[in-house]
C-alpha cells in the first residue's frame, strides 16, 4: 500500500520493512498473551457444558416477566460471547432463551435480534473483549482501560435491543408511517442518551443538562407519544440553554491586553 502513493514511497526501503517487523512481532506479544487467557475461558465454558447451565437457570429465574427475561437474557448473552464466538453463542441462545422470550408475547424476529445483538456487543464488554484487545493492541493501550472506554462508547447501543423488542417498527414491522416515526424518534433518543453519557452535545454539558439529556433520550427512546412529547420538550430545554450559552460567550469581548507599563 505505501509503495501505491508517492508520498509513501519514500520510506518504502529495507530498514523501514525490518523494522515494521520487529514492532509487529512486539505489538503481538501482548495480544497472544490475551488471546491465551481469553482461550482458557473458551475452554472453560465449552468443556464443562457451562453455557448451557447457565442458560437454563436464567429460564428458571425469568419466571413470566419479561423486562426481567430480557436483562438475563442480555447477561447470559454477553457472558456466553465473552467465552465463545458470537454464532456459538446466539445458537446456544436461541435453543434456550429465545423461545423463552417468544412465550412471553416478543414477535420472533425482536427476540431473536435481542440475542443476536448482545452476542456481538460482548466483543468490547470486559473481561474477555477480543475486539478491544485487538484495538489496544494497536493503540499499544491497556487492555482494561480500552475495554471499559469501549462500553463507555457503546454504552447507548446496549438499549437497542430493548427497543426493537418493545417498537417492532424499528425492525420494518408494520406500517410505514410508524416505521418512520419509531425510526425518528429512537434515533434522537439515542443521539440525546449518547450525549448525556459523555457530556457533550452542542457544547460541554453541564451536570442538570446532562440529566435532562438521559432522561430525555430514555423518554425518547419509549415508544408512544406522551413520552416522546415530554422528550423532545426536555431536549428542547438542553438546546435553548446550551445555544444561549453559546451566544453569550460569542459575544463576551476578550479581556483588554494589559497596559505597557512606561519605565
Amino acid at each position: 500500500v505505501a509503495a501505491l502513493r508517492k508520498s509513501t514511497r519514500e520510506y518504502l526501503n529495507w530498514p523501514n520493512v525490518i523494522a515494521a517487523f520487529v514492532d509487529g512481532a512486539k505489538n503481538a506479544l501482548g495480544v497472544a498473551l490475551a488471546c491465551a487467557c481469553a482461550g482458557i475461558v473458551i475452554g472453560v465454558v465449552t468443556l464443562s457444558g457451562l453455557g448451557i447451565v447457565f442458560t437454563q437457570f436464567v429460564v428458571g429465574l425469568a419466571q413470566n416477566t419479561l423486562i426481567l427475561a430480557l436483562l438475563l437474557t442480555m447477561i447470559a448473552g454477553i457472558v456466553l460471547g465473552m467465552g465463545m464466538p458470537t454464532t456459538p453463542a446466539y445458537i446456544i441462545l436461541t435453543a434456550l432463551l429465545v423461545p423463552a422470550i417468544i412465550k412471553l408475547g416478543v414477535i420472533a424476529p425482536a427476540a431473536h435480534m435481542f440475542a443476536f445483538y448482545f452476542a456481538v456487543l460482548s466483543a468490547i464488554t470486559p473481561p474477555v473483549a477480543l475486539a478491544v484487545y485487538a484495538a489496544a493492541g494497536i493503540a499499544k493501550a491497556d487492555l482494561w482501560k480500552s475495554g471499559w472506554a469501549a462500553v463507555k462508547i457503546g454504552a447507548a447501543g446496549f438499549i437497542v435491543p430493548f427497543m426493537c423488542v418493545y417498537e417492532p417498527a424499528l425492525l420494518m414491522i408494520g406500517s410505514w408511517p410508524t416505521i418512520i416515526g419509531a425510526f425518528v424518534t429512537a434515533s434522537c433518543g439515542i443521539l440525546l442518551f449518547a450525549a448525556g453519557l459523555h457530556g457533550y452535545f452542542l457544547t460541554a454539558t453541564s451536570h442538570w443538562q446532562r440529566v435532562l439529556l438521559i432522561a430525555g433520550g430514555l423518554l425518547l427512546i419509549d415508544p408512544g407519544l406522551a413520552t416522546d412529547i415530554a422528550g423532545a420538550v426536555l431536549a428542547a430545554i438542553v438546546i435553548l440553554a446550551q445555544w444561549y450559552g453559546r451566544r453569550q460567550l460569542a459575544g463576551k469581548p476578550d479581556d483588554p491586553a494589559p497596559a505597557k507599563q512606561i519605565p
